[in-house]
């Protein structure tokens, strides 16, 4: 029997086991995890965070799986020849397809007094990346006057958000002049503050820290100006770094991320890397939807594909989950303009007073990219499951696609029992209702049967309606 070991337990690793399992029963799978706990929905670490959601609610309980799991346990070195991998709990493990999913770690920006003497971070300092970092955030803010977030990503401002709802007085710190600049132009960026500060989130841009402030406890950081910030809790979220030490030092090739063919396997044929620590195609994939479908490809390689439906690749879609605000960003969001006839054609529609922003980049007819703030949801659906099936859309209905309200493009899909629901996992409406025709009459139980809402859960209270509206089996 094929021996598959996998180094990694957080969602990639988790679903990989699912998927080997799905296809083969019999397959001796073995996970290392080096957490303790089962694995869990990192994606939800911020309702968590802000109180919207329980601990109780995070586990994976829908990645059933006959794996042998080895909970806190790290891998500690490769050896390709023998085909092994030690870890720290003393034993050599033996393996004839090796997985790579050992995700991703913060990256600290170089500010004085983040970490301690004895190598760990000061006190008041926290990271925002597992379960244990959520608990520790969670104390020190019980007794926290003020906080500062280091950092104006999307998990930046979903912890501040978070935050906020706690009852903490709270302010974001930016190095860059635009929030989200990955995503986000000038325009957006400068609503999306402004919306925030409505929130109790008061956020600052192109500002450096230099240094943290205070002696043996935190009182501040100071910014490169010489200002002194105020905190007694500091959250750094600055991104995060593909963990590949254990694949370079097993000679493995690293990029910024383990280095991947588009089945998932390095230059070893024996070895594969999945999740936050792949690179595929020169690029470097940190949504929960792409790590799956890694998994999904993974496990086609493996042990062979499933005799249904191809898969689709996911939408790149990222929603910031922040209670107040509605944001949604997706493909090439922040493409620049063309010349007329030469490269995307770029629509715009801004209301200040109403607190919306759309912009929708458009290449052959076809939507490349979005960014739509503020407004009903059902309209970022609706550019979503355009720009998900890669529809032309029409020259004359084009300037509908910015305007709230106005639902001309794609009117057909809202009924269409093909039209996507949960972007993470890619089911469609009509899973769903053929999940409750067959008894499914919960959330959790939908959750159960189609993986749906199981990802960054912002499409649970759509399947909660869809199941409502429905009635009873």
């Amino acid at each position: 029997m094929e021996r598959v070991l996998v180094i990694g337990h957080g969602m990639a690793g988790a679903r990989l086991a699912s998927e080997l399992s799905r296809r083969d029963p019999e397959l001796s799978v073995t996970i290392l995890g080096e957490e303790p706990q089962e694995p869990y929905n990192r994606i939800l670490l911020t309702d968590v965070l802000a109180g919207t959601t329980d601990e109780s609610e995070l586990g994976l309980a829908d990645e059933r799986n006959a794996a042998e799991i080895r909970p806190a346990v790290r891998a500690l070195r490769i050896d390709r020849e023998r085909a092994t991998v030690s870890a720290d709990d003393g034993r050599t493990y033996g393996y004839d397809v090796l997985v790579l999913a050992t995700g991703s770690t913060p990256r600290l920006p170089p500010v004085k007094g983040l970490i301690s003497d004895d190598g760990v971070l000061a006190p008041g300092i926290a990271v925002f990346h597992t379960l244990d970092d959520c608990r520790r955030i969670l104390r020190l803010a019980r007794d926290c006057s003020r906080a500062v977030v280091l950092g104006g990503g999307l998990l930046g401002l979903e912890t501040a958000r978070a935050l906020a709802l706690r009852g903490v007085e709270v302010e974001v710190l930016h190095a860059v002049d635009t929030v989200m600049e990955r995503h986000l132009d000038a325009e957006a960026s400068s609503m999306l503050i402004e919306r925030l500060a409505r929130l109790g989130v008061a956020v600052r841009t192109g500002c450096a820290v230099t240094r943290t402030v205070g002696t043996g406890r935190l009182t501040g950081v100071q910014l490169d100006d010489g200002e002194a910030v105020p905190c007694d809790l500091l959250v750094v979220s600055c991104g995060a770094k593909p963990e590949t030490a254990v694949a370079e030092a097993a000679g493995l090739p690293v990029g910024r991320g383990v280095l991947v063919d588009e089945r998932m396997r390095t230059a070893d044929p024996a070895v594969y890397a999945i999740g936050d620590c792949a690179e595929r195609g020169g690029a470097l994939h940190g949504l929960v939807a792409e790590a799956w479908e890694h998994a999904r490809v993974a496990a086609d390689a493996i042990a062979g594909p499933l005799d249904e439906t191809p898969a689709v690749a996911p939408a790149a879609t990222t929603r910031l989950k922040a209670d107040g605000v509605e944001l949604t960003v997706v493909g090439e969001s922040n493409v620049p303009a063309g010349p007329a006839g030469e490269g995307p054609e770029v629509l715009t529609f801004t209301d200040r007073d109403g607190g919306a922003y759309r912009r929708v980049a458009l290449r052959d007819g076809r939507i490349v990219g979005a960014v739509l703030l503020g407004g009903a949801e059902a309209e970022a659906d609706r550019i979503v499951e355009l720009f998900a099936a890669g529809s032309v859309v029409p020259e004359a209905e084009r300037p509908a696609l910015v305007r709230p309200g106005d639902r001309e493009p794609g009117q057909a899909a809202g009924p269409d029992p093909d039209a996507t629901v949960c972007y993470c996992n890619n089911v469609p409406r009509k899973k769903i209702l053929e999940a409750w025709s067959q008894g499914a009459v919960t959330v959790g139980a939908v959750a159960r049967r189609t993986k749906a809402s199981t990802g960054c859960g912002i499409c649970r209270s759509k399947v909660k309606a869809l199941i409502e509206s429905a009635g009873a089996p």
